[in-house]
């Protein structure tokens, strides 16, 4: 066992001083005076490798305590758009002794949990830090942060459609976040406006919005003395508040103002691009849709390369993207967006709840497991040494056992992991095949009615009446989505006693009107659109409450009568309630 040992130990000792050199060159170009906490803050915009780098050679170093490591690497990674890597450190600096002991350190760190799961939509952990954090703050007659929990409360509440209650939270979060003396205030404050912004313009609050947008330009440059520089972050949101001014004076029909503020968003330039996407509301209406293709078509390519297509920010690629297109006439490449986002939107959801908590879950080991293995090798150097110094050959030999017995289980252990792995990555690249194929069907389908209508266009030579058939096309079309997007959003299908005449009210057109539109967009009447709606329903919850009887499974999708439900199950499934069940 000995002689197999000391190899083993020589060989790494050779590797690390081989690669020494190496790995001291790569940070040849950060000198020691840049290890600090600002400087990471100070590069996270303008240059987050660096700022990477930064944080790497201040854990080596040891040049702060490992929980604010932590959250410096944690709000660097957040404040790029990667939700999901800033949770593993924010998680790992809550979970410690130093964040747990201190009241305003545990509520810091609430405050970025809850920041991660409103990026991450993930609602139910989102709800449950904002009440931890409520109840802390005030406990401890915390100003700031209890407005912190009332702004994310708001938030939630206006997602859930009392945007009333919402908008009264989120003023009385700003009003005591103005009141506070908060090192970072000012950070927030831009925060709570833009985001109360975005609610105002999308519910045609415009005049308000003008209000609320010169309260951002009294705080968009400020800062407390204490908190950390960002390089860019003023220009940054420069840039962002002219796009708002641009966007509402559009909706307020003042272009000319509108034309001004968008000039002023172009002399900022090409930097800072990741909320270029917010001057696209202004582009639209100003009928500018190739500068809107132009925002978008390098962000779409940034996914594809990175192979992450299924997001929210494709979503709103794909949405937009088709606005241009039509906007612009071009109603192929409309089309093709259109049916895109359509697929996006049904995938998403299932993509978010199969993988994200699984790869969130898999990187959160990941790094754990490093952490402990480094913890264990110092424990480990250190017993050693003290075992060598001492000469007691018998202590060297049991460790040597123990060590080998070890990593015998942990590559059980890893091997075990990685089957478990590679058999979840198989499941979602099959998901991702069945996506595109459906995408390459649809793209054929879409080819050869495109050109059977040009021909048919340009044979008959009668184009006003060509325009305006795609008026009423295009009409068509809004209104069936607005139909499809409200019974799937507010789930009428689980009404049991829902009828045609339930869903013509909602869009408000006649019976003749309403059964030419339905069979145009879903190729059925009435009454199967909202069963097939209602049995897609009960396929769900067979998959995720498989405890639940049939007879359960009926009543909650709205199709109390077994038999009945039996019978259009097997007609829509090709079997069973019973045997669907219990395949999966």
């Amino acid at each position: 066992m000995k002689k197999q040992f000391r190899p083993v130990h020589l060989v790494i000792s050779f590797v690390f001083i081989f690669l020494q050199p190496v790995v001291s060159a790569v940070h040849t170009d950060i000198p020691d005076s840049l290890l600090t906490k600002d400087h990471v803050y100070e590069y996270t915009f303008s240059d987050p490798e660096k700022a990477h780098r930064i944080v790497d050679l201040m854990r080596k170093r040891k040049s702060a305590p490992e929980f604010k490591l932590d959250i410096i690497e944690g709000d660097l990674y957040f404040n790029n758009r990667k939700a999901s890597e800033a949770l593993v450190f924010y998680t790992r600096a809550l979970n410690s002794d130093s964040v747990r002991n201190d009241a305003y350190e545990y509520m810091q760190q609430l405050h970025r949990m809850i920041s991660c799961y409103d990026a991450l939509h993930d609602v139910s952990n989102k709800t449950l830090y904002v009440k931890r954090l409520l109840d802390k703050a005030e406990e401890t007659g915390n100003r700031e942060m209890k407005s912190v929990a009332l702004f994310s409360m708001g938030k939630m509440i206006y997602d859930e459609e009392d945007k009333l209650r919402g908008y009264q939270l989120i003023k009385e979060a700003i009003e005591e976040m103005t009141l506070s003396d908060y090192k970072y205030k000012y950070d927030n404050l831009r925060y709570n406006y833009n985001t109360l912004l975005r609610m105002q313009q999308r519910d045609g609050y415009f005049e308000e919005a003008l209000e609320t947008l010169d309260a951002l330009e009294s705080v968009v440059t400020a800062a407390t003395s204490e908190e950390p520089h960002i390089a860019g972050l003023d220009e940054k949101e420069i840039k962002t508040m002219f796009a708002w001014r641009a966007n509402i004076l559009s909706f307020l029909d003042r272009m000319e103002e509108a034309g001004e503020a968008y000039r002023q968003w172009q002399s900022i330039g090409r930097e800072y691009t990741q909320d270029d996407y917010l001057i696209t509301t202004y582009l639209l209406r100003a009928k500018c849709f190739d500068e809107v293709i132009d925002i978008y078509i390098p962000q779409e390519r940034f996914y594809i390369e990175q192979k992450d297509t299924i997001n929210y920010h494709m979503k709103t690629i794909k949405r937009l993207m088709g606005k241009a297109f039509e906007g612009k006439g071009d109603y192929v490449g409309a089309t093709r967006c259109y049916r895109e986002l359509a697929i996006l939107t049904d995938s998403l959801k299932a993509r978010e709840q199969r993988s994200a908590a699984v790869e969130l879950a898999v990187v959160y080991e990941t790094h754990e497991k490093e952490r402990k293995l480094e913890e264990q090798a110092v424990h480990l150097k250190i017993r050693n040494i003290f075992l060598l110094s001492a000469g007691i050959v018998i202590f060297f030999l049991i460790i040597i056992l123990w060590r080998n017995i070890k990593h015998a289980r942990t590559i059980r252990i890893k091997n075990k992991t990685m089957a478990l792995t590679i058999e979840e990555l198989l499941v979602h690249k099959e998901n991702l095949f069945e996506i595109k194929e459906e995408l390459k069907v649809l793209k054929e389908k879409q080819t050869e009615s495109e050109q059977t209508e040009l021909q048919n266009r340009y044979s008959s030579g009668d184009h006003p009446e060509t325009d305006r058939v795609k008026e009423e096309n295009n009409e068509n079309r809004i209104l069936f989505e607005t139909l499809d997007n409200r019974v799937i959003r507010e789930k009428l299908y689980l009404n049991p006693d829902l009828s045609r005449e339930d869903l013509m009210k909602l869009i408000r057109v006649n019976k003749n009107h309403f059964g030419s539109l339905l069979h145009q967009y879903t190729g059925t009447n009435a009454t199967t659109y909202i069963n097939n709606k209602r049995l897609e329903h009960a396929a769900r919850l067979l998959k995720t409450h498989p405890d639940y009887t049939i007879a359960a499974i009926a009543e909650l999708s709205g199709i109390p009568n077994i038999p009945t439900f039996n019978r259009l199950f097997k007609a829509k499934f090709g079997m069973t309630p019973t045997e669907f069940k219990g395949v999966l």
